[in-house]
């Protein structure tokens, strides 16, 4: 046994195909997004960029931002409620940029079944009037401050977009995980302490709500993988297979039955379309093309594979 075994209970609420996702946060954000958009599911993915700490998370969510929040750095104009990805080389672009993004927002939110939020770090930054920025856009540092959330704060803004969403979506359910990337550059020790906020500030939300779960892969990587083996070459962020193995426990815990035998089947026929034969002519790859064919054919009765259909064809001679 090389490592430690650890049971994530099945949650109750089960994830379908169909059901459409919105996922915000840090970059784990976008690695569980594109995973779902690989394996065909409805999702929306940081349309403010990587956002990492809760309270702009929660500000964004409940689309409590001013459009014109606006900084001008290097001749590049930011919001700095947002990721340096919404920009302008004008107030005006940046402005529209940001504006567009929070109604793409609200609209997915309000016909969303899930929403997965990934929580970074419970360390902000404050500029000049502290108000707290998600993101400091290569301003002098001199300009900001910074400091811990507390448990109290995370929670009272919690609160108020739980009465939001509850308004807006009554049917939504959400995820909360803590990303496992480490945050260095504020220190081992701070990123430790900042963790160890955000995991109890989750778990006393979980406790309230009914409609709230915790998916613990920040646990997964630091105590059941809990070798570099697992990180990639930077030490901070995971390796592949430790995503791999983090996306087979979620599929385990959340994904119903139905959903479970489709990802089976999807990432059988993915690997067919991207088999590259000696001899593409050959009789045998030839069959081998056609017998996908028909399997995406009868799966295009369930989701868009149309691209996929295409791909396909152009190879049968």
């Amino acid at each position: 046994m090389f490592k430690l075994s650890f049971e994530i209970p099945a949650s109750k609420e089960k994830i379908n195909l169909k059901d459409p996702i919105f996922l915000i946060g840090s970059c784990f954000s976008n690695e569980i997004g594109e995973r779902l958009t690989q394996s065909k599911f409805q999702g929306f993915s940081n349309p403010f960029g990587t956002i990492y700490n809760p309270y702009s998370i929660f500000k964004l969510l409940k689309n409590e931002v001013e459009k014109d929040n606006l900084v001008e750095s290097q001749g590049i104009h930011y919001h700095w409620d947002t990721h340096g990805t919404i920009s302008g080389l004008s107030e005006e672009e940046a402005s529209k940029n940001f504006e567009n993004q929070a109604e793409k927002t609200q609209d997915f939110l309000k016909q969303s079944k899930w929403l997965i939020i990934t929580l970074g770090t419970a360390i902000v930054y404050e500029v000049d009037d502290k108000k707290i920025v998600a993101n400091c856009h290569k301003v002098p540092a001199k300009r900001f401050k910074k400091r811990f959330l507390t448990q109290k704060e995370i929670i009272y803004q919690f609160e108020s977009l739980h009465a939001y969403l509850r308004d807006i979506n009554p049917d939504l359910n959400i995820i909360f995980t803590v990303s496992p990337v480490r945050h260095i550059k504020d220190g081992l020790v701070e990123n430790n302490r900042s963790k160890a906020i955000l995991i109890d500030s989750i778990h006393q939300i979980v406790d309230q709500h009914g409609n709230v779960s915790y998916f613990p892969s920040y646990e997964i990587l630091i105590d059941e993988l809990r070798d570099y083996r697992f990180y990639a070459e930077d030490m901070i962020h995971p390796s592949s297979q430790a995503s791999n193995y983090i996306w087979e426990k979620f599929c385990e815990t959340y994904l119903d039955t139905e959903t479970t035998s489709f990802i089976k089947e999807w990432n059988s026929l993915q690997s067919a379309i991207h088999h590259r034969p000696f001899q593409s002519q050959s009789s045998a790859h030839q069959t081998f093309l056609k017998t996908t064919l028909k399997k995406l054919e009868i799966l295009s009765e369930k989701v868009d594979v149309s691209v996929e259909i295409k791909q396909v064809k152009s190879q049968i001679i």
